[in-house]
Protein backbone atom coordinates (compact mmCIF):
# COMPACT_ATOMS: atom_id res chain seq x y z
CA UNK A 1 0.00 0.00 0.00
CA UNK A 2 1.78 3.39 -1.16
CA UNK A 3 0.67 6.12 1.25
CA UNK A 4 0.77 9.52 -0.35
CA UNK A 5 4.15 11.62 0.37
CA UNK A 6 2.66 14.22 3.68
CA UNK A 7 1.51 11.39 5.00
CA UNK A 8 4.47 9.65 5.33
CA UNK A 9 5.95 12.22 5.85
CA UNK A 10 3.84 12.64 8.57
CA UNK A 11 4.12 8.53 9.54
CA UNK A 12 8.08 8.87 9.15
CA UNK A 13 8.22 12.18 11.99
CA UNK A 14 5.57 10.55 14.31
CA UNK A 15 8.30 7.18 13.69
CA UNK A 16 5.03 4.97 13.04
CA UNK A 17 6.98 1.40 11.66
CA UNK A 18 4.79 1.12 8.46
CA UNK A 19 6.11 4.09 7.41
CA UNK A 20 9.61 3.67 7.75
CA UNK A 21 8.83 -0.16 6.31
CA UNK A 22 7.14 0.62 3.72
CA UNK A 23 10.37 3.53 2.76
CA UNK A 24 12.91 0.28 3.51
CA UNK A 25 11.05 -1.97 0.85
CA UNK A 26 10.46 0.56 -1.65
CA UNK A 27 13.95 2.34 -1.72
CA UNK A 28 16.24 -0.15 -0.01
CA UNK A 29 17.81 -2.15 -3.15
CA UNK A 30 17.66 0.93 -5.26
CA UNK A 31 19.59 2.89 -2.55
CA UNK A 32 22.19 -0.05 -2.44
CA UNK A 33 22.94 0.38 -6.22
CA UNK A 34 22.89 3.89 -6.28
CA UNK A 35 25.60 3.97 -3.57
CA UNK A 36 27.61 1.16 -5.26
CA UNK A 37 28.05 3.26 -7.86
CA UNK A 38 29.97 5.45 -5.78
CA UNK A 39 31.77 3.04 -4.12
CA UNK A 40 31.90 0.39 -5.49
CA UNK A 41 32.16 -2.17 -3.08
CA UNK A 42 28.68 -3.56 -2.41
CA UNK A 43 28.40 -3.92 1.23
CA UNK A 44 30.25 -0.94 2.35
CA UNK A 45 27.04 0.03 -0.27
CA UNK A 46 24.28 -1.88 1.82
CA UNK A 47 25.78 -0.30 5.18
CA UNK A 48 26.05 3.29 3.90
CA UNK A 49 22.40 2.98 2.96
CA UNK A 50 21.46 1.35 6.61
CA UNK A 51 23.23 4.08 8.16
CA UNK A 52 20.80 6.39 6.22
CA UNK A 53 17.76 4.46 7.24
CA UNK A 54 18.98 4.30 10.98
CA UNK A 55 19.53 8.14 11.55
CA UNK A 56 16.25 8.61 9.99
CA UNK A 57 14.66 6.61 12.54
CA UNK A 58 16.72 7.72 15.32
CA UNK A 59 16.62 11.51 14.15
CA UNK A 60 12.77 11.34 12.22
CA UNK A 61 11.29 13.71 15.00
CA UNK A 62 14.38 16.57 13.99
CA UNK A 63 14.45 16.02 10.34
CA UNK A 64 13.14 18.06 8.10
CA UNK A 65 11.73 16.31 5.01
CA UNK A 66 10.79 19.37 2.75
CA UNK A 67 10.74 17.16 -0.48
CA UNK A 68 10.00 14.11 -0.27
CA UNK A 69 11.47 11.07 1.61
CA UNK A 70 12.45 9.17 -1.34
CA UNK A 71 14.88 12.51 -2.12
CA UNK A 72 15.48 13.18 1.83
CA UNK A 73 17.33 9.20 1.21
CA UNK A 74 18.62 9.75 -1.96
CA UNK A 75 20.28 12.76 -0.75
CA UNK A 76 21.55 11.39 2.13
CA UNK A 77 22.92 8.34 0.97
CA UNK A 78 25.09 10.40 -1.64
CA UNK A 79 26.53 12.49 1.30
CA UNK A 80 27.41 9.43 3.06
CA UNK A 81 28.59 8.09 -0.19
CA UNK A 82 30.81 11.43 -0.82
CA UNK A 83 31.89 11.54 3.06
CA UNK A 84 33.38 7.89 2.30
CA UNK A 85 35.66 8.54 -0.10
CA UNK A 86 37.22 11.56 1.25
CA UNK A 87 37.44 9.47 4.33
CA UNK A 88 39.38 6.83 2.35
CA UNK A 89 41.44 9.44 0.53
CA UNK A 90 42.72 10.92 3.45
CA UNK A 91 43.54 7.11 5.31
CA UNK A 92 45.64 6.24 2.56
CA UNK A 93 47.10 9.57 2.00
CA UNK A 94 48.06 8.62 6.08
CA UNK A 95 48.54 5.39 5.31
CA UNK A 96 51.37 6.38 2.47
CA UNK A 97 52.84 8.95 4.70
CA UNK A 98 53.14 6.83 7.79
CA UNK A 99 54.69 3.70 5.50
CA UNK A 100 57.54 6.65 4.21
CA UNK A 101 58.17 8.10 7.74
CA UNK A 102 58.97 4.17 9.32
CA UNK A 103 60.96 3.86 6.14
CA UNK A 104 63.05 6.85 6.64
CA UNK A 105 63.59 5.76 10.13
CA UNK A 106 64.47 2.59 9.20
CA UNK A 107 67.15 3.65 6.72
CA UNK A 108 68.08 5.64 9.43
CA UNK A 109 68.89 2.94 12.09
CA UNK A 110 70.65 1.23 9.53
CA UNK A 111 72.89 4.05 8.58
CA UNK A 112 73.85 4.40 12.75
CA UNK A 113 76.42 2.50 13.62
CA UNK A 114 76.40 3.92 17.01
CA UNK A 115 72.44 2.55 17.11
CA UNK A 116 72.47 -0.83 19.04
CA UNK A 117 70.52 -2.06 16.42
CA UNK A 118 72.17 -1.95 13.36
CA UNK A 119 75.79 -3.37 15.56
CA UNK A 120 73.14 -6.49 16.41
CA UNK A 121 72.49 -6.78 12.18
CA UNK A 122 75.67 -6.09 11.44
CA UNK A 123 76.97 -8.94 13.94
CA UNK A 124 74.88 -11.39 12.62
CA UNK A 125 75.55 -10.55 8.71
CA UNK A 126 79.07 -10.99 9.03
CA UNK A 127 77.91 -14.64 11.43
CA UNK A 128 76.65 -15.31 8.18
CA UNK A 129 79.09 -14.32 5.80
CA UNK A 130 81.61 -16.32 7.80
CA UNK A 131 79.54 -19.47 8.16
CA UNK A 132 79.34 -19.20 4.49
CA UNK A 133 82.73 -18.70 3.93
CA UNK A 134 83.53 -21.86 6.04
CA UNK A 135 81.24 -24.01 4.37
CA UNK A 136 83.37 -23.20 0.76
CA UNK A 137 85.83 -26.01 -0.08
CA UNK A 138 89.64 -25.35 1.38
CA UNK A 139 91.19 -23.89 -1.70
CA UNK A 140 87.51 -21.33 -2.73
CA UNK A 141 87.63 -20.30 0.84
CA UNK A 142 91.89 -19.65 0.73
CA UNK A 143 91.29 -17.61 -2.70
CA UNK A 144 88.40 -15.56 -0.88
CA UNK A 145 90.27 -14.65 1.77
CA UNK A 146 93.45 -13.32 -0.03
CA UNK A 147 90.69 -11.53 -2.21
CA UNK A 148 88.80 -9.68 0.33
CA UNK A 149 91.23 -9.91 3.67
CA UNK A 150 94.63 -9.26 1.74
CA UNK A 151 93.56 -7.38 -1.58
CA UNK A 152 95.70 -9.35 -3.31
CA UNK A 153 94.75 -9.82 -7.36
CA UNK A 154 94.30 -12.67 -9.15
CA UNK A 155 98.02 -12.75 -10.43
CA UNK A 156 99.31 -12.69 -7.11
CA UNK A 157 96.91 -15.28 -5.39
CA UNK A 158 97.89 -17.72 -8.45
CA UNK A 159 101.49 -17.00 -7.68
CA UNK A 160 101.12 -17.49 -4.05
CA UNK A 161 99.26 -20.78 -4.06
CA UNK A 162 101.40 -21.95 -7.07
CA UNK A 163 97.79 -22.11 -9.14
CA UNK A 164 96.78 -20.68 -12.20
CA UNK A 165 94.85 -17.58 -12.62
CA UNK A 166 92.00 -18.79 -14.40
CA UNK A 167 91.77 -21.60 -11.44
CA UNK A 168 91.87 -17.81 -9.34
CA UNK A 169 88.84 -16.59 -11.68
Amino acid sequence: MVVGKDKLIKGIQNREFKSFEELFFNYHGRLVLFANKFIGDMQVSRDLVQDAFTILWDKADQIEITQSPKAYLYQAVRNSCLNFKRHEAIKQTAEAELSHKISELEKQIYRDSNNPYFSLLEMELEEKIAEVIEGMPDKCREVFKLSRHEHLKNKEIAGKLGISVKMVD
